[in-house]
């Protein structure tokens, strides 16, 4: 397996493969309730990066740039902080195949591209549900608190990647 950069290749079987690990990691990722939307939101993507398995996406990382049209509250919010970002909207790998450090190479990428263009790397991570092994990630992974917000069904802690 490798890491392919899928960034405006997708075809309608890989975007429903996506959907289907999106939905199974719900709530650590946002629900998306149709493969139509799902779309929508990979158009809005700068980047996908995704792992495949004999033809089947295993795993995949929406990442998006400042000045999207993006109407999440969580990018809306970042937005506001940061003048220029790599935002991690979504990252989910497929539950058959975690903990075998798919997550840390697809990050390891994303950190990389990050440094090449001079930006940092941001996302946010559930605190309610409470998401124990993300946070955890994202610590060893070199993340630092820049935020939180609480809302209705769920609060979340804004985390900062810096790579200047």
């Amino acid at each position: 397996m490798k890491l392919l950069n899928l960034t405006g290749s997708l075809n309608i079987k890989e975007v429903s493969q996506m959907h289907s690990i999106n939905q199974a990691n719900s709530p650590d990722v946002g629900d998306i309730p149709t493969v139509s939307q799902f779309k929508s939101l990979i158009g809005l993507s700068e980047t996908i990066y995704a792992y495949k398995d004999n033809g089947i996406v295993i795993g995949f990382i929406l990442l998006m740039r400042e000045g999207n049209s993006y109407q999440s509250e969580n990018y809306k919010f970042l937005s506001s902080k940061f003048n220029e970002f790599l935002y991690v909207d979504r990252i989910a790998i497929d539950v058959n195949y975690r903990r075998r450090g798919l997550a840390e190479k697809i990050y390891a990428k994303v950190i990389s591209d990050g440094e090449r263009l001079g930006l940092d790397v941001l996302c946010e991570v559930n605190t309610r549900p409470r998401n124990n092994i993300s946070l955890a990630f994202h610590e060893k992974m070199g993340f630092k608190e820049v935020g939180t917000q609480d809302f209705i069904k769920n609060s979340v802690v804004y985390l900062k990647r810096s790579t200047r």
